[in-house]
């Protein structure tokens, strides 16, 4: 992998953010967890990418692709469901504080 690294670091996030992009399109997430989704792909995708040849020097470009492709699949499913956990721990507690202050006091 000696020529692969500079292109092929910025070609692994595209594909990265490309998984999160696909994923986000066949799931018909919002728009806003679909852009979120991707960026944090690319940062992953970035990481991982770098800790694979920091530990394997001649790993194919293959591989690295599809490690690409992976992490981004799983990123915007994992950022799916941080936003559901957050919507829903808003819900809860704007419910709690509205019943904290209707409360009626003796």
């Amino acid at each position: 992998m000696k020529n692969f690294n500079d292109l092929g670091d910025v070609c692994a996030i595209g594909i990265g953010v490309l998984g999160a992009l696909l994923k986000g399109l066949k799931a018909k997430f919002k728009i806003s967890t679909i852009v979120i989704s991707c960026v944090i792909a690319g940062i992953l995708t970035y990481s991982v990418t770098g800790i694979i040849e920091m530990y394997y020097n001649e790993v194919s470009p293959k591989i690295i692709i599809l490690v690409s492709f992976s992490v981004g699949w799983v990123t915007n499913e994992i950022t799916q469901k941080m936003d559901e956990f957050i919507g829903d721990v808003y819900t809860i507690l704007i419910s709690y504080i509205k019943t904290f202050f209707t409360k009626k006091k003796p």
